[in-house]
């Protein structure tokens, strides 16, 4: 059995994305600048890299903060409704064709799932919900998450394409998120 902490998991997690912007701002300093101040470096593998480890983190937190929420609830008495358990656990169930029940993993999407997360975890801890669907980092992620569909989904060459404006907006809403992240769980410990 993995001995590693949730808490592992995200520190690592959040490793890979800062080795990504790293690297990005290594090659950055490092590329040919021409007379108007403009630098060329070959940065597109590393873009690309830190757009999925961006989600990956965001993802692996959502789950961690769903199932502190569930760990918490219990804790403080709280009781949460079978359905919010079913997708803190990302668990739905169907019929198959005897009639069986079958559980299947939940298809939730990452905005949907955010603001599931940040709601359980709130009400499980009784505090507010801190998260703000109109802040300048919630609609950079929305942006960043059809960049991260169209490089886990290429169909075109230039699906791969990663401008800058994608990064310095995915780099945005990941510090975005974490200052969220942070806020609400600091604020659950007062």
């Amino acid at each position: 059995m993995d001995k590693r902490t949730t808490v592992e998991l995200l520190l690592e997690l959040d490793s890979d994305y800062q080795r990504c912007c790293n690297k990005i701002t290594k090659l950055l300093d490092e590329g040919e600048r021409d007379e108007n101040g403009n630098t060329f470096a070959e940065t597109d593998f590393d873009a690309r890299q830190l757009i999925r480890s961006t989600f990956a983190y965001i993802e692996g937190a959502m789950f961690v903060l769903k199932v502190e929420a569930s760990f918490n609830a219990e804790e403080k008495g709280v009781e949460l409704t079978d359905q919010q358990q079913q997708f803190i656990f990302e668990r739905s169930f169907s019929l198959n064709n005897k009639g069986d029940i079958c559980e299947n993993n939940a298809k939730i999407s990452l905005t949907k799932n955010i603001k599931f997360a940040f709601s359980v975890f709130s009400e499980a801890n009784e505090v507010d919900n801190i998260l703000d669907t109109k802040s300048d980092w919630w609609s950079k992620l929305k942006s960043s998450i059809k960049v991260r569909d169209r490089l886990t989904h290429p169909r075109y060459h230039a699906d791969l394409d990663v401008t800058p404006k994608e990064v310095i907006d995915a780099v945005t809403a990941k510090v975005g998120f974490d200052e969220t992240l942070h806020a609400i769980i600091n604020a659950s410990k007062a």
